[in-house]
């Protein structure tokens, strides 16, 4: 995939809008007792859907604050080619699939999610645009940062690959929980 840093910058911030509100419309109307039915007897309720995409948010938090804050300004950088490093072209491609992935046990929910997990996810999909928005004004392929849900080792990737990430894998969960609501 390759694009001016711009350009990425509007289309992901497009599809997390979009996503979060179609999350919102699809959940705020369900009781939240609701959240904890399992539709699917060998898959996640939806709550735990929603506490992974929290865990999965949680865990970058701390690095990627760090990275932002020791990070110089690249005035130049909106207009520059952005391009996926190995590792995050494989982690987004993975989450483009239609098949079924096994969550990494560090993204994994526990048997019950948080009270009012829908309004901590929807808020924290809000702080992510806003970071991503704020990030703009740094060179995104430049910057690096780890999965936590890989071994120390592997590769880092850079932040660019990183927001992608979030944002595919938000949508994709996406998908999730509307065939899970049907169900209900």
């Amino acid at each position: 995939m390759r694009l001016i840093q711009k350009e990425l910058h509007r289309q992901l911030h497009d599809e997390a809008i979009a996503t979060r509100e179609r999350i919102a419309a699809l959940l705020r109307p369900l009781d939240p007792a609701r959240l904890a039915e399992h539709p699917e007897p060998e898959g996640w309720s939806i709550g735990q859907v929603l506490e992974h995409l929290c865990r999965a948010d949680e865990l970058y938090d701390e690095s990627f604050a760090k990275l932002m804050r020791t990070a110089r300004p690249d005035a130049g950088a909106a207009a520059r080619e952005w391009k996926s490093s190995f590792i995050g072209g494989l982690i987004a491609g993975s989450l483009l699939s239609p098949r079924p992935l096994k969550g990494p046990r560090a993204f994994r929910p526990g048997p019950t999610p948080r009270d009012g997990v829908v309004e901590t996810l929807l808020g924290r999909e809000l702080r992510f645009v806003q970071a991503m928005d704020d990030a703009a004004a740094f060179d995104w392929r430049a910057l690096r940062i780890k999965s936590p849900a890989l071994p120390r080792w592997a590769p880092s990737m850079n932040v660019g690959d990183g927001f992608r990430i979030h944002v595919v894998h938000v949508t994709r969960h996406s998908r999730q929980i509307e065939r899970l609501v049907k169900q209900l």
